[in-house]
């Protein structure tokens, strides 16, 4: 029996088979991979400051959680002559990478979450992997060296910090460090027998904690996470790339499309410019904070974005590390019963007042 002879003759029987249609649909077209709607990801690859378009270069992403080392489980079509490109993946967290002929990016807004809308307007600026090795004697028997360079000069002052693994998205101290880079750019450190992350950084300026701003200058081994053995010293030299002026104007949206915009305030009701704003999951905020805003401007001003909506807690200090101590402005959220903020995902909450004061 056809639809078409059903739809003849009307009854009891074809309600019954329409009924079973949407039943068993449901369990057909049902199911993890059809409720994970793809969406896309899509962009640009550069280089030269963002005026050269990368041809043949591929866009990769691996979920957050997942070691990035292998086959990458979304690889976008290389590049066409417009160096732009297109990856489709499903809703969520993920680390984005690109890989060209002796180039690399690796995306500086990391771990980038991705909407069900998809995410467009990704600029990659793609650096060089050829960096010449350090050629220096090492003093560690076991452990790194090697150089860091921008734009082929040596860099110094820089910081190379190694992880354990990229669950913590490369933020914090990490296992250790090494000491910061000679005027020649080269750097070295003893670890043990292990695997691990390098990530390098240059902060100008006394902020020496708290999101990277214009004018610093960051950088990912490309060739991570790097293999120590007993008794070798491996050299790990790799770029960095400068932090652009225009990272001041995307404050709104640097982590997500869900944001928080205020004042910071002390006693008298006059503004505290210089401090960063801290954005907690839990009232005792004791770990370390999900996301750190810029430092407030003249007028006190600041702006917390991050990818998904909750409830949080709010505090402004001048200092970021260990417990507040006297000297230091402290200040929280408390225009609520418990200090906490609830938001939305993707909601702009503006007009956020936190009152603060120098400790004694």
């Amino acid at each position: 029996m056809t639809l078409d002879c059903i739809g003849d003759k009307p009854g009891r029987v074809q309600r019954l088979l329409l009924v079973m249609m949407f039943f068993f649909g449901g369990l057909l077209f049902s199911g993890p991979g059809h409720c994970e709607r793809p969406t896309a990801i899509t962009g640009k690859l550069t280089t030269g400051a963002g005026k050269t378009p990368v041809v043949g270069a591929v866009v990769k992403a691996w979920p957050v959680g997942e070691a990035l080392t292998g086959e990458a489980p979304h690889v976008a079509a290389e590049t066409a002559q417009d160096g732009h490109f297109r990856l489709s993946l499903p809703p969520g967290d993920y680390f984005v990478l690109a890989e060209g002929a002796g180039l690399y990016a690796f995306y500086g807004r990391n771990p980038l979450n991705v909407p069900d809308g998809g995410v467009a307007g990704l600029n990659l600026s793609m650096i060089s992997r050829e960096v010449p090795p350090a050629h220096i004697d090492a003093r560690v028997e076991t452990g790194f060296l090697g150089r860091l360079t921008h734009d082929g000069k040596p860099l110094e002052g820089a910081i190379v910090t190694v992880y354990a693994d990229a669950r913590g998205a490369f933020r914090g101290m990490g296992l250790g460090w090494a000491a910061p880079t000679d005027a020649a750019g080269f750097f070295e450190a003893p670890l043990p027998p292990g695997s691990y992350y390098l990530v390098a950084r240059k902060r100008n300026g006394e902020h020496l904690r708290g999101p990277l701003q214009a004018g610093d200058f960051f950088g990912y081994f490309p060739d991570n996470p790097v293999r120590i053995r007993e008794g070798k010293v491996v050299d790990v030299s790799f770029a960095l790339v400068e932090i652009p002026e225009k990272i001041r104007l995307q404050g709104e949206e640097m982590f997500g499309d869900t944001s928080i915009r205020g004042q910071v305030l002390d006693g008298t009701g006059q503004t505290v410019a210089g401090v960063k704003v801290m954005l907690y999951g839990d009232p005792m905020m004791m770990q370390r904070p999900l996301y750190v805003s810029h430092p407030t401007n003249k007028k006190g001003e600041f702006v917390l974005s991050f990818p998904r909506g909750g409830r949080y807690w709010l505090v402004a200090r001048d200092d970021l590390g260990g417990h507040p101590r006297p000297g230091q402005f402290y200040g929280r959220y408390s225009d609520s019963l418990d200090g906490s903020i609830y938001i939305r995902t993707g909601q702009k909450f503006e007009g956020v007042r936190i009152r603060g004061e120098i400790l004694n």
